[in-house]
């Protein structure tokens, strides 16, 4: 791709004349980014494209930031945002960098978008139902590269897929790191399952449940990744003080790592350049390494840089999470089937939310299963958790031992929507308050 030609050198050198102060750090940010979609049926017909790339250049000055933005890769989009920032540039010693043509030049093919909705719809029929949906699905590809003073990145690439199902009982979303042959069955049996629990009634109060990996991986992103981002934590103190704490049983065990990531979304350095790190989040349920960026770190001897993240040019980064990884347990499904006694199985959940104030949690579940005997009956309709973030963590009582990626789904956070990843097993949670929805059959 063309960012590979970026004559790093000469923009470190540029940048260097507005890092002119002790302690400042300045970088650019370039990005090119595309969107295919292919609409659902009854839009107009052919693949729909979204492609642009641009900049921005960065400045940190005494825990303070200045961002200017530019669409397009060019010298003089260059230097325009370079004397934005600095608000007055002296002439420059060194010539400026020179850019050759940037972006997506190759033409649009997207077969695996064209031929998805009919190897789902063969999905869905080998389970012997059929349904009204609308879906829509897309590929999202994005490269960035940074170049600073102090660091530069090779070219960081990700590619991945969404796609959205409307229903007449609800919306159904997913990210995948991949449209492979395995991705049209393993969509056919979640929406299976949808359909087949939507008109059961809501569950009664229960105590005890087990979430499927899916599920999992959004009480993993909302109660611990986004628990432990330092700008979180500053809300109600210091971060540096969470470090030590113990917010869930020992039995949780959970890491931060983008080099394990799903290959098409694996990173090798963050949004601002630092080398990732398998940053270990909870150990045997203690708070070890917050999540932080490079404004976070450089106020703390204890918090290191790595996590810093954005979602596009325009907006600074931010302390994320890019792909967690709960540490297996050694318990079966049957097992935790057994632990849960009369309780629900919960596979996935269609919305999360974690209050940074206050601390609760909120997932709601679109459907689930009774258990009985350490097996699981009778489907069931919707049904939530709301619950202090401590008390989920300090409810869990076993971890499944045969974890499975899957995609957390998309973050919005401060403006920022992100794609965010994990792999997780199967976990029991006991004594707490799981509600059934009103509502949930219609």
């Amino acid at each position: 791709m063309p960012l590979t030609e970026l004559d790093h050198a000469a923009i470190a050198r540029t940048l260097a004349q507005i890092a002119d102060r002790r302690g400042d750090l300045a970088d650019a940010f370039f990005e090119e980014s595309e969107v295919v979609e292919l609409p659902p049926d009854g839009a107009a017909p052919g693949l729909r494209v979204w492609r642009e790339e641009g900049l921005a250049i960065r400045l940190l000055r005494r825990g303070r930031t200045w961002i200017a933005a530019r669409d397009g890769i060019s010298a003089s989009a260059f230097s325009q945002a370079i004397r934005q920032v600095a608000r007055a540039m002296p002439r420059a010693p060194y010539p400026e960098p020179r850019f050759t043509r940037h972006g997506f030049q190759e033409p649009i093919e997207a077969p695996e978008l064209l031929d998805f909705p009919a190897a789902l719809a063969r999905a869905i029929r080998s389970h012997h139902v059929t349904f009204p949906m609308k879906l829509t699905v897309r590929r999202h590809r994005r490269n960035v590269r940074i170049v600073g003073t102090q660091l530069s990145s090779g070219v960081e690439r990700e590619s991945f897929f969404s796609v959205h199902v409307e229903m007449p009982w609800g919306r159904f979303g997913q990210l995948l790191p991949e449209l492979g042959e395995e991705a049209p069955e393993a969509l056919a049996l979640q929406l299976v399952h949808s359909y087949r629990a939507h008109k059961a009634p809501p569950p009664a109060p229960a105590s005890r449940c087990v979430l499927g990996p899916s599920a999992c991986a959004v009480l993993l992103h909302e109660a611990v990744a986004h628990a432990l981002e330092a700008d979180t934590l500053a809300l109600s103190g210091d971060p540096e003080a969470a470090v030590g704490v113990a917010l869930g049983t020992p039995e949780i065990s959970v890491f931060d790592d983008p080099s394990t990531a799903p290959a098409s979304v694996r990173r090798r350095a963050d949004d601002e350049g630092h080398p990732v790190s398998r940053r270990c989040l909870l150990r045997e349920g203690k708070i070890e390494q917050p999540l932080a960026d490079t404004l976070w770190a450089r106020q703390s001897d204890i918090l290191r840089a790595g996590s810093g993240r954005r979602s596009s040019r325009h907006l600074p980064p931010g302390p994320r999470s890019w792909h967690l990884e709960l540490i297996p347990g050694k318990a079966s499904r049957e097992e935790l089937f057994a632990a849960a006694g009369d309780g629900l199985y919960l596979p996935e959940t269609d919305r999360g939310h974690m209050d940074p104030i206050s601390g609760e949690l909120l997932l709601h579940f679109p459907y689930g299963y009774l258990l009985k005997d350490g097996v699981a009956g009778p489907p069931v309709g919707r049904s939530s958790l709301r619950l202090h973030v401590s008390d989920v963590l300090q409810a869990v009582r076993g971890v499944g031992r045969e974890p499975i990626p899957a995609g957390a789904g998309w973050c919005a956070k401060g403006g920022m929507k992100l794609p965010v990843w994990a792999t997780a097993p199967e976990l029991l949670l006991v004594d707490l308050p799981i509600e059934g929805d009103s509502g949930a059959s219609e």
